[in-house]
Parts: C-alpha cells; structure tokens; sequence
C-alpha cells in the first residue's frame, strides 16, 4: 500500500492499520457479513428516471398502506424516498424515509439503513450537526449487527460530510477506516473508490504525492477489474491534482483520458465535471473555442443532476471564459443564467453584476464616439492639471493631519492597553493573595486539629504500652482499658482519614472531583457494610433503603467519604434501640439521598455552626464518642464538586434527617460502543 521507501506513519498508515485491528476483531467473531436487504436504494437516479419513479410508485404506495404490507412499505418508502431526494425534494424524502424507519424494528439492519438515507437528506439539505448524529447512529447498529457494508457506507459519507465542510483530517480518517473494511470484505470496487477518495482527501490537505500515489492505487485496481467509470474517476482526480499545481497540459491529458474511458451509462454529474475540467484547462492553455465547447457540453449532464451548484459552475465558467475572450454579449447571456441559479440571499448582488456588465457593454460601443471628443479633452488638459496640482496639495494636507490623528490615537491606544495590563496584574496579586490566605488558614486548621485530637489517643496508647511494660497492669483494667483505646484509635483512624481528604481537598482548590458512571446501591451496600458491627454493638437498627439499581455521574472516592461520614455520624448521636435508615429516590436529573436516625437531634443554636466556615466544630456521641469536627464539612464541600447540594432537618429528642443531590446517569448513550472517530463526531 505504501510507495518504497516511506514510511507507514508519513503517510497516516498508523490509522489504516488501527482500523483494520478493530474491524478484523469484529470479522473474526461473526460468522458471515450481514449482507445489504435488496431493496435498499444506494444507486443515483437521474432526473427521469426519478419522475418516473414516482409516478410509478405513488399508486402502489397507497394500495400498500391499505393493506399494512410492511415489507413492500418499507420498500416503496425507500424508492419514493430516493426518487424525491434526487428532485432535491429534501422534505418529502425525509418523511418517507422516517416511515420507513418506523417500519423497521428498533437497532435492525432495516431502521440503520433508513438512518443512513435520512443522514444523507440531512446533509443534502444543510443540516450537518442531524446529519453527523444520525450518521453515528446508523454506525453503532451496522457495528453491533457486524454488518461490515454498512459500516463502509456510512464511514464513506461521514468522509463525504467531513470533506463538504472543510475539515479534511477528519474526512482523511473516515476514508482510511472505510478503505480498511472494504479491503476487509474483499470489496474491490468500493475499495478503489476509497482509495480514490482518500486521493482527494489528500489533495485538498496540499498532500500532492501521497494524493497522486493513492489515486495511482485506485486506478491500477479499476484497471484489473475493468471497471470503466472508476477508471474514469481516478483519472479524472489525477487530473485535478496536476490542475492545482498549475501543470495544465498534464492535466489536460489526464482529463481527456478520463472523458474516452467513460462508459455511456455513466452518472451525469462524473460526466458533467470531467467536461467541466476540460473546460477550464483548455481554457488556461488557451485554447477558448475547445473550453467553450467543453464547458456547453457540460450543461447537459449538469441539468440532468437536478445540481443548481454543479449548472451554477459551469455557467461561471463560461462568463469568465467569454470575459476574456472579449465576448460581452455571450458573457451577459451565461451570467443571466448564473445568477437565475444563486441563492434569493445573493439576488441583489448578482444584478449588480448583471448591470456592471451591460455597462461596460455599452461603454465599449461607444468607445469611438469618446475617441472624437479626444482633441475637446486636450483643450481642457491644462484646466485639469491645475486643478490636480490644488487637490494634490490638499491631499497632502489631510494626509499629515491623519497622520497626526493616527499617532495621537496610537498613544492613546498604548496608555489604555498599558493601563489594562496593569489591572490585570493586580488582579492577579489579589487572587494569590486569597489564595495564599485560604492555605494559610488550612494550614492553621490542619495543625489545631493535629495538637487538639491527635496528641490524646497516643498520649493514652503511650501510658499502656508503658503500664504493660511494667507488668504491674490487672487483666481486668487491661481488657477495659483495650476496649476504651481500640474505640479511641478507630476514632483517630476516622480522623485521619476525613484530615488527609479535607486538606486534599483544600490543597486541589475547585475542579478535583472526577465524574464517571457509578453505582449508588453498591456503594451504600459497602458502607452499610463497613458500620454494622458498630450498630450492633450500641444496639441500633441500621437499615438500607436504597433501589436496587441507583446510576449516578460522580467522584467514586468522594461519593464513598459522603455515606460513609453521614452514616457515622447517625450511629455516633443514635442510643441503644435507634434506627438509622439510608435511602434515595429519583427527582428528574437528580437523585436525593436520604440519612435519617432517631438520635439525640441537633440544638437549634447548634445548627448554624454545623455546616459554618468557621473553626471546627463537635460534640460526643451518646457512647461519648469523639468527634474529628471535619465530617460534615468535608461532605459538604465535596457534594458541592459534584454539582449536589447537602441539607439537614433536626429537632432535638426526635432525630436529624441528612439530604444530599448527585447528578444521575442516563444509559443509552450509542458513542459508548464507538470508534474514536465517530464518537467525536457525534459529540459535536
């Protein structure tokens, strides 16, 4: 595939070969290529046979509805479809291919092949963004189904979108996966259609060499299959490449070649740009009379397309053409026609163009009643050169005054943009300042918290160790003494944890959080987990609520902290013979979760300074248990990265009810089972 001596990633190989990877993998696990249903319509009409389709067509159409045939609907659907596609009846055709749609069963071969022709009504009629999704539509079911011709054709018109608007990398990528699953089904034809697609691609990208290598490839291989109208294509696209190097004579020739080896039964519009190209060479060889004759014989297959734009170029050919060949009148009569073809948007622009031609039609008849006034001017010469010598020094005198404007107004400029740099500067200052505030302030917290609670548990822990170490320790104080300090360290262990995670936190500043698919049941489950041997020692009923299917979009990590702080806290201020209860339910795009205990409920003054930015703030539990006064304040700041907001009820001797919100996750999402390429594509 690659010229000798180059490389593979010079010429994008790494990409082919990636694609083959991933449609060989597909190949490999199906046991036959779905094949395309027969009466799908893939083959251009001309504008005849349109019309005569449906006229054909339209009366067996309603006998079909009459009957419900959905398999002869769905046909006749496709063809009245195509039929007014090729009318650029774009509106007609999108109905009848969305009720083909509808006829066919949901992610069938039937309903892509229906996104496919919908996707390219879409882009015919300008809706590119439709387009591209519907498109990527048609690509995950042609994908999930294995059906490798669908996935050429639909990678082949998103390289024919990419291409219509400019962005040719990606159009080069949609054409390098197509060429890789033709090569893959063996497809010969459709692969020299690629590889001369690939040409252009690359032509557009100013890659002449590889476009030049890739078009050799395509017509070598419609050679061995004889196939004369890609031979003529391939030919056709040599041709334009040596026309944008300005070599016009090997282009000539290239284009000459391509119109002999067009079979009769070619598509009008191949034949219409061969002629075109054939004009426009001639014409830059100078050979006018072959170019006007080229570029009229191009109208007839041009008209035939039903294509404005195809018509509206060859008749801008020929006013540029009859232009300089001096010829206003033929040139007046071909502009009429150009701009009969134009966009309503332009039409004012276009007879102006019109006017601006016939006026120098007549200005040029009456060239030689201008010339006799020739002595008359010579009389007034000296009249005139006074007066150019008057206005040159006024001319002069405006000039310097601009000129003073002008530097006067650069100073002016100058001193602004200096001024806005200098307020961008201190805002700048300030915004470190509060930053650098915001540390110090952690910083200051993170050590009170660590000489405030961290100092007692060891402290304890030390005098054990050293009571045991004397031996002088009864077995009773010392069992009494384990359990107080194994509930002191889970406490410090807690502490620590919720200490590294708000000063990560803090440290991180905004935008730490990292969003993904997680799974709110599986996580309380684990929490409820985690807290049972806890519930069961203090004697509380600790009960799970949750759906059994809770989607959401958050930090995994961070989501994990917020139960499992919310829930220990429930336990901490729940006596003996409490419930503590977690549960959640779906409001629109959200899900709320619930916490709820019968505890000791929360002071009304106490409330404030719960969830405050002020010093950290605790109280025992009903065991006595310690408190870190970072709990409720590191959930809070976490829901708020999330996109959630925390709330709480509480009412002394009854119980507190904690709330938070976290975005849910909506499956169904088709770019998940994408190529890169067409998952991108679909996201924009």
């Amino acid at each position: 595939m690659f010229p000798p001596g180059s490389s593979m990633a010079h010429y994008g190989g790494w990409r082919i070969w990636a694609v083959v990877l991933w449609a060989a993998v597909g190949l490999a696990t199906a046991s036959a290529t779905a094949a395309v249903p027969t009466d799908v319509p893939r083959e251009e009409l001309s504008v005849t046979q349109a019309r005569a389709v449906l006229l054909r067509l339209s009366p067996q159409l309603v006998v079909a509805q009459r009957y419900h045939d959905t398999l002869q609907l769905r046909q006749l659907h496709w063809r009245v479809g195509q039929a007014n596609y090729t009318l650029h009846r774009y509106d007609a055709a999108l109905r009848h291919y969305r009720q083909a749609a509808r006829l066919s069963s949901s992610r069938s071969a039937e309903w892509a092949w229906s996104g496919w022709l919908l996707g390219r009504t879409l882009f015919s009629q300008g809706d590119t963004g439709k387009s591209r999704q519907t498109y990527a539509k048609a690509f995950a079911t042609f994908r999930r189904l294995r059906n490798l011709t669908g996935q050429g054709q639909v990678l082949e018109q998103m390289g024919e979108l990419y291409g219509q608007t400019g962005h040719w990398p990606q159009a080069q990528t949609s054409y390098e996966q197509a060429l890789s699953t033709w090569q893959l089904m063996n497809d010969q034809p459709h692969v020299a259609q690629a590889l001369n697609r690939l040409g252009t691609a690359h032509r557009e990208q100013k890659h002449y060499s590889r476009a030049l290598y890739y078009l050799r490839q395509s017509l070598k291989m419609a050679r061995r299959h004889q196939d004369s109208t890609q031979i003529s294509q391939a030919l056709n696209g040599m041709g334009r490449v040596y026309q944008t190097l300005n070599n016009q004579e090997v282009a000539y020739s290239f284009f000459t070649q391509a119109l002999q080896t067009l079979p009769a039964t070619a598509r009008p519009r191949t034949r219409a740009i061969i002629l075109r190209n054939l004009g426009v060479t001639s014409d830059s060889l100078g050979n006018h009379g072959a170019a006007a004759q080229y570029l009229r014989l191009a109208l007839g297959p041009a008209r035939q397309t039903g294509s404005k734009v195809l018509v509206s170029e060859v008749y801008g050919a020929l006013v540029a053409l009859y232009r300089r060949q001096g010829q206003p009148q033929a040139a007046l009569e071909a502009l009429a026609h150009y701009t009969e073809l134009q966009d309503s948007v332009f039409a004012e622009q276009r007879s102006a163009q019109v006017a601006e031609l016939q006026t120098r039609y007549e200005t040029e008849k009456k060239e030689k009643e201008i010339q006799l006034l020739l002595k008359d001017r010579q009389l007034q010469q000296a009249n005139l050169h006074r007066q150019t010598l008057l206005r040159n020094l006024l001319a002069v005198g405006s000039l310097l005054l601009l000129l003073t404007v002008a530097v006067m107004y650069r100073a002016h400029r100058r001193q602004q943009v200096s001024n806005r740099l200098l307020q961008r500067k201190n805002a700048a200052i300030h915004r470190q300042k509060e930053e650098l505030d915001r540390l110090n302030h952690t910083k200051d917290t993170l050590f009170s918290i660590i000489s405030h609670d961290l100092r007692g548990p060891l402290s304890s822990l030390y005098s054990l160790l050293a009571l045991m170490k004397l031996g002088r320790l009864p077995a009773e104080r010392l069992a009494s003494h384990s359990e107080r300090l194994t509930r002191m360290l889970d406490g410090t262990l807690h502490l620590l944890d919720n200490l590294l995670n708000w000063s990560a936190a803090q440290l991180k500043g905004e935008g730490s959080a990292r969003a993904e698919r997680i799974r709110l049941d599986e996580l309380a489950d684990e929490t409820v987990a985690l807290f049972q041997g806890d519930a069961e020692r203090k004697n509380i009923r600790l009960q799970n609520d949750m759906p059994e299917v809770c989607l959401a979009r958050a930090d995994v990590n961070m989501t994990r902290l917020i139960l499992r702080n919310l829930l220990s806290n429930a336990l901490k201020f729940t006596g003996s013979g409490g419930t503590v209860m977690l549960a959640a339910r779906r409001q629109g795009q959200w899900w709320e979760i619930t916490v709820q205990d019968t505890g000791v409920g929360i002071e009304p003054a106490q409330q404030n300074r719960l969830l405050g930015n002020g010093a950290h703030f605790t109280t025992p539990g009903t065991a006595r248990e310690k408190g870190t006064g970072l709990g409720l304040r590191l959930c809070q700041e976490f829901v708020l990265r999330n996109g959630g907001k925390l709330t709480f009820q509480s009412q002394p001797g009854v119980g507190s009810v904690f709330q938070f919100t976290l975005p849910a996750f909506d499956e169904g999402s088709f770019t998940q089972a994408m190529p890169p390429a067409v998952a991108n594509a679909a996201a924009e």
